[in-house]
């Protein structure tokens, strides 16, 4: 062998390594395209879940018969609102603090529909003079034509729906509206309807909301 040149030794471990690794550069990519995705529709999820504004109840003949039929003796022929809250949602808790906090229109009626079961929220919303309609989420949709919660609806004292909507303007909006909601309605002045932040209260809706069943 010429002195001058070098033998070149390829070890077998080192090739079956490079092949490994050209195999597995591709699947990597795969992988990490996959994971990538999968967190887009995680994010897409959860921002349709908390930021994206809920289906209102359509306003029509249907609503004001549904909602007018909560009124009982004590409230005919008077302004009534109807608080739509979801005991499993804690944004209608909110809703629920903020008008047991007090200062409520003692010359126009009040009423809670609460769908599903808080036996302890039913007991304070009563005590504090606010009766309450308990219902399931079947019921909410078929019958109230309810989909999501919180909503107000703002019913004249001839069964004329004058409001439905949400309470803020922003998911968890810290200035619930509803008192300037009433008193525009009952002056005569129409109020934007503003976008339902909340949960969904129908089992489609929930799932259209999270096609992934995050908890």
């Amino acid at each position: 062998m010429d002195p001058g040149k070098r033998l070149l030794v390829i070890d077998p471990n080192d090739a079956r390594r490079e092949i490994l690794g050209r195999c597995l550069r591709p699947l990597a990519r795969v992988g990490l395209a996959v994971w990538f995705l999968s967190m887009l529709a995680v994010g897409a999820t959860l921002l349709g879940r908390h930021l994206v504004a809920l289906p209102r109840p359509a306003n029509d003949a249907s609503l004001a018969r549904s909602m007018s039929s909560l009124r009982g003796a004590d409230a005919s022929g008077r302004w009534m609102a109807v608080h739509v809250l979801y005991a499993d949602c804690p944004c209608s808790q909110r809703i629920a603090e903020h008008l047991l906090a007090g200062g409520r229109p003692g010359d126009a009626a009040e009423r809670v529909l609460l769908i599903g079961s808080d036996a302890p929220l039913e007991a304070r919303l009563v005590r504090a003079g606010l009766p309450v309609t308990i219902v399931t989420e079947d019921e909410a949709a078929t019958r109230f034509h309810v989909v999501a919660a919180p909503a107000l609806v703002v019913i004249a004292p001839d069964d004329s729906v004058r409001y439905v909507g949400g309470y803020t303007e922003s998911k968890q909006g810290p200035d619930p509206r509803d008192l300037a909601i009433l008193a525009g309605a009952r002056s005569g002045r129409d109020y934007a309807p503003l976008p339902v932040f909340g949960c969904a209260v129908s089992a489609r809706l929930r799932a259209s909301l999270n096609p992934l069943g995050l908890p």
